[in-house]
């Protein structure tokens, strides 16, 4: 009904200033689905939807592919990009395999990170809870910080926002080369998390990787010299 109905839903989303969500129900279920006919004939519909949208002065953005093969990433991405007249788009995931139930919030920010660099503007989050069951809450907070490394690692490339993302990165280099324990828990994208693992050292000068061997520390030595 909200295909044959779609100038009715428009109307009542230009009344109360609603912003369309079009999703894709021929989404590739699996990585072999990831690039086939049905996907890409999709892609022109929701192109045309998208058109009528604008025609009706609503906003609307596009939901893309949610298993795919990071070979078929940038294709996907640019497809749609295209075919929706540059609509903002938003993924799930990809997720970039099938086998890592219990670990699919990884396999989708692997995915997520090669989407962002082809121009997914969105990253829909997925939680280690997907296909096997209803996520709790501490799925969520992890399904959400895998994301977000996954945004960051996209705008490293993407002009823009490179020069933001890559300050960030910069003050937790800084923080590494002055052993500045502190300013990492700041920069860190988990800090409750970092702190949490660094507490098992008993150093707090170093990490327990390399100890009295912590190469930062040898070479502030070599440099005082």
């Amino acid at each position: 009904p909200f295909y044959s109905e779609y100038d009715y839903l428009l109307e009542i989303a230009r009344e109360y200033e609603l912003t369309i969500s079009l999703g894709d129900g021929m989404r590739p279920g699996c990585i072999n689905d990831a690039s086939d006919r049905a996907k890409f004939e999709e892609f022109i519909i929701l192109g045309e939807l998208v058109k009528r949208s604008r025609a009706a002065g609503v906003q609307t953005i596009v939901e893309g592919p949610g298993h795919v093969p990071v070979d078929e990433i940038g294709l996907s991405v640019t497809a749609m990009k295209h075919l929706t007249g540059n609509a903002p788009i938003y993924l799930l995931g990809p997720l970039v395999t099938d086998i890592a139930p219990g670990y699919d919030h990884i396999t989708a920010a692997i995915g997520g990170t090669v989407a962002g660099m082809h121009g997914a503007d969105f990253l829909c989050m997925t939680t280690p809870a997907e296909h096997l069951a209803l996520p709790g809450v501490e799925d969520i907070k992890e399904g959400t910080i895998v994301t977000k490394i996954a945004a960051h690692a996209a705008d490293l490339t993407k002009d823009g926002v490179r020069e933001r993302a890559r300050a960030h990165d910069r003050k937790m280099a800084l923080s590494r080369r002055d052993l500045d324990w502190n300013g990492q828990f700041r920069n860190a994208i988990d800090p409750d998390k970092a702190k949490e693992i660094h507490a098992r050292s008993k150093n707090v000068d170093t990490c327990s990787m390399c100890g009295e061997l912590c190469s930062i520390k040898m070479m502030r030595k070599v440099m005082k010299k």
